[in-house]
């Protein structure tokens, strides 16, 4: 069956870059340059951008258009190998069940940001504390602790550490006191999720309606809906930055960002880091660059597409830092703190750090109004691929639902709405936290490896070639080929061994998670893995053969499917089996 296909061009990318920018533009990126040293960051970034982001797009680029499928036939080249398309679409399913959670955090802003008076900008409101502070008393925001013989009633609930009388606690910013009693209404840990906040429950459901009414006509129709969530922040970020550099203290934080610490350069963690980056800021090894790809046309020129694509995403990070420390730098001049005293990372950066940003802009209102739209608007192009693939993932295993479409999105939808509802409790966003601890660690870096071995080794690159030279007519830089063959897998496994070196258990603040959650933590990362080995087992299991070698390489070989739709036998030399092994 001839995948829908993209109405324009631009379409195409457009999707590209808005999955690949997404929200983490605005929280990650920062926050990375923030810990690395501004400007030391952007070297290694940029270095591996061209060095192995490009490579891997490129590899994933050409494997869609020749599959003319989804994730999982995508995999018909090798089929034993289909594990990694099942394991892919099991990530993205949990992806969007709690960036749906997520999203309704910035929609609960996004209203609350129409409000005569900001509730996150003062300490006069109902769950506020004693301890809570505002931005007139930046003074003694950064103490650690203040004396208090008496709290609201709201509070114990919400923070364990806290007695009724006579006892120290950690002061807070109203914009912390907003975002842990009254958005979340906190819970003391994971062991009690508490009651379920119903509003965030509705704001949930509302996404669910969004999405299906974005997705449900098919990329036609949301590769259109891209123009605007992908234009709509841009646009944003640009005003962001020409305000902020209208502002006074803004040079200092352009100046932190552009100048290079280079003593940060001898520390391996910041080159791990930005090589992660580079490849997570491309949506490598997720199913989505495969997946849209798909519905190229044959003869589309994906070196050409790989190029726009990968420096647009890297430009776009790029003007996000400036934009973002631009109107850190006056905050900090506000404050008169340094830069560097904006360090936060994640939910804290997005739900605490920028909405106490905005209060000291002028037009506080209208700012975070702006802000969360952006956000919002950049989560939409993060959740619609990873609902495309899940869609697609159905549709390459059940032929007969393609027809359904409708159906299929109803069905994945209610299922993210159902397994979500615990993130919507008083205690979600521990579980949040815990998902996405362990969701993309270590499956996406384990599946990274396997597509390029899968294509190098087991396909080949000579095949790859020949199928290159016949799509568009013209042979690549046999640099991009040796890339994918030996420089792609050593910085995966760089970063996997680093991964697994480093790793600690999650942590939310100051909160340590239990032994049993972070037990329940690695079963979700389990869950992706183990397709991987079930499914290259039973298709050997299945495949004919007097002997295990006889099995595993007629296996490895492209299947019926793959060869008609490619012409195998006119177009390809039989692949020898020390080619295959």
């Amino acid at each position: 069956m001839v995948p829908e296909r993209w109405r324009h061009h631009l379409d195409y990318l457009i999707t590209l870059l808005g999955g690949s920018i997404g929200s983490g533009s605005l929280i990650k990126f920062p926050y990375l340059c923030m810990r690395n040293g501004g400007g030391a960051f952007l070297i290694p970034y940029i270095i591996f951008t061209f060095l192995g982001a490009i490579p891997c797009v490129f590899l994933e680029m050409v494997i869609g258009q020749l599959s003319q499928s989804g994730p999982i036939n995508v995999w018909n080249l090798c089929p034993p190998f289909k594990g990694i398309g099942f394991g892919i679409a099991t990530v993205m399913w949990l992806y969007v069940t709690y960036y749906m959670a997520i999203f309704a955090w910035f929609m609960y802003y996004f209203y609350h940001s129409f409000i005569g008076k900001l509730p996150w900008a003062s300490c006069d409101n109902s769950w506020n504390t004693p301890a809570c502070i505002t931005n007139t008393d930046s003074s003694i925001l950064n103490s650690t602790s203040a004396n208090v013989t008496d709290i609201t009633p709201s509070a114990p609930s919400a923070m364990t550490s806290v007695n009724v009388t006579n006892v120290t606690i950690k002061n807070m910013s109203a914009a912390e006191e907003f975002w842990r009693f009254q958005v979340l209404q906190m819970t003391g840990g994971i062991e009690h999720l508490g009651g379920v906040r119903w509003p965030l429950v509705g704001l949930m459901a509302l996404t669910c309606v969004i999405l299906f009414l974005f997705i449900f006509q098919g990329i036609r129709v949301s590769g259109k809906v891209v123009y605007v969530t992908v234009g709509v922040p841009i646009i944003l970020v640009i005003v962001f930055l020409v305000q902020g550099c209208l502002l006074p203290g803004s040079a200092d934080g352009i100046y932190f960002y552009v100048y290079p610490k280079f003593e940060k350069l001898l520390e391996p963690g910041m080159w791990i880091e930005a090589c992660s980056l580079a490849l997570y800021s491309l949506n490598i090894a997720m199913g989505n660059i495969i997946t849209m790809a798909g519905h190229n046309r044959v003869n589309n020129n994906c070196f050409r597409d790989v190029l726009i694509v990968s420096i647009a995403d890297m430009l776009s990070l790029i003007l996000v830092g400036f934009a973002f420390f631009a109107i850190i730098g006056h905050v900090a001049y506000l404050r008169g703190v340094p830069v560097e005293a904006y360090e936060s990372s994640g939910f804290n950066l997005a739900f605490i750090v920028y909405p106490e940003v905005m209060t000291y802009l002028p037009l506080p209102h209208v700012w975070s109004a702006l802000t969360f739209l952006a956000l919002m608007t950049l989560e939409v192009d993060s959740m619609l691929p990873g609902l495309e693939i899940m869609i697609a993932a159905v549709e390459d295993v059940f032929h007969g639902l393609a027809k359904r479409r409708w159906l299929v999105i109803c069905m994945i939808l209610l299922s993210n709405f159902l397994f979500a509802l615990p993130c919507t409790t008083q205690g979600g966003i521990y579980v949040v936290t815990l998902v996405d601890w362990y969701t993309y660690f270590p499956a996406v870096a384990v599946f990274a490896m396997l597509e390029c071995f899968v294509v190098s080794w087991c396909y080949g690159l000579d095949r790859l070639e020949r199928d290159i030279t016949v799509m568009w007519g013209k042979a690549v830089p046999r640099t991009m080929m040796l890339s994918i063959k030996y420089v792609c897998p050593v910085l995966l496994l760089a970063i996997f061994s680093y991964s697994i070196y480093s790793y600690r258990p999650p942590k939310y603040g100051d909160y340590d998670f239990p032994a049993w959650a972070a037990g329940v933590g690695w079963l979700i990362s389990s869950i992706s893995i183990i397709q991987f080995p079930i499914i290259f087992i039973w298709t050997l299991y299945h495949t004919p053969g007097s002997t295990f070698k006889e099995r595993l390489y007629s296996s490895l070989q492209p299947n019926d499917d793959w060869c008609k739709q490619r012409n195998c036998e006119d177009t390809h030399q039989p692949m020898q089996p020390q080619e295959a092994l």
